[in-house]
């Protein structure tokens, strides 16, 4: 069994690594693979520890990048890249993380103060690498009184709060991040020149009109090696999908749990949704050689 989908402290995730290793274990997972967000924190975090004492299986070095495709912020998952040739491409650097967040999250301050939305006016990001809009819902769903501003989807969920609000132009929420990421082609690039294979990170996580014309859209760029087809966010009928239209598309498969700990308390390490484990079958044809 395998996942290669999960956070850590390093990005938005309450786990430490060497506790992501330990549950890996405890799930009986063959292999599993870090994906935080822009950034590959855990793995340096892993270098001062003997991986093996407690995980018995193997690690594939991964890391989820913020990308943009048609004007809105997506995903795309690096696996077997080279961490340091990864890391000299500066892509995955905490200070230009941390300033780009904190100036994002100023801006949603701004906005609750200009429609009278009650708010903490002491936030800041200052370490990890939690994005703006994660700071921004949580701290507003504190004040009982902001949830008449707000759908109900929008009120009970992050990614409703960041697809619908952050990402949509008619919001006042709006975040501009189209400046700041690459586009798929270039993230695939700079994946592929760290040696690593580039998938498109959780389809049904996006907010599309037609899923089908989207993912057509982002594969006919000719970027990327594959699509995450197990994820949380997925049913089984949505993950047949996903798998058969790898086959008529010659792209590989990948899957994951999304695992973030207590940001995600009903996902569980090694699942995509519960009681569905994601089997080595899938990851058999890509397997990277860089092991850890």
């Amino acid at each position: 069994m395998i996942d290669l989908h999960i956070h850590t402290t390093s990005s938005d995730g309450s786990d430490e690594p060497k506790d992501i290793l330990i549950k890996a274990q405890q799930a009986g997972l063959e292999y599993i693979s870090i994906t935080d967000h822009d950034s590959i924190g855990a793995y340096k975090k892993l270098r001062d520890i003997n991986v093996h004492n407690y995980f018995e299986g193997k690690i594939i070095p991964g890391c989820e990048f913020s990308v943009v495709h048609n004007g809105k912020p997506i995903e795309v998952l690096g696996y077997g890249i080279d961490l340091e040739a990864i890391d000299s491409t500066g892509i995955v650097s905490d200070e230009k993380f941390l300033e780009r967040e904190n100036t994002y999250l100023k801006k949603l301050m701004e906005v609750c103060k200009n429609l009278n939305i009650k708010y903490s006016d002491n936030l800041s990001i200052n370490n990890g690498k939690y994005f703006a809009n994660q700071i921004m819902h949580a701290d507003l769903r504190k004040y009982p009184e902001n949830e008449k501003h707000f759908t109900k989807d929008v009120w009970e969920s992050l990614n409703a709060f960041y697809r619908t609000c952050a990402n949509n132009e008619d919001s006042p929420f709006f975040l501009d991040q189209t400046k700041n990421y690459p586009t798929v082609p270039e993230a695939a690039t700079l994946i592929k020149k760290a040696g690593g294979k580039a998938f498109l990170a959780h389809l049904y996580g996006y907010f599309a009109d037609d899923h089908k014309e989207f993912l057509n859209s982002i594969v006919s760029l000719n970027a990327l090696d594959g699509i995450e087809c197990y994820h949380s966010l997925h049913t089984i009928d949505k993950t047949k999908y996903l798998l058969n239209y790898c086959t008529e598309n010659n792209l590989y498969a990948s899957g994951g749990s999304d695992y973030h700990g207590k940001l995600k308390p009903n996902v569980k390490i090694g699942e995509s949704i519960p009681g569905s484990k994601i089997s080595y079958e899938i990851l058999e044809p890509w397997l990277p050689s860089n092991l850890i």
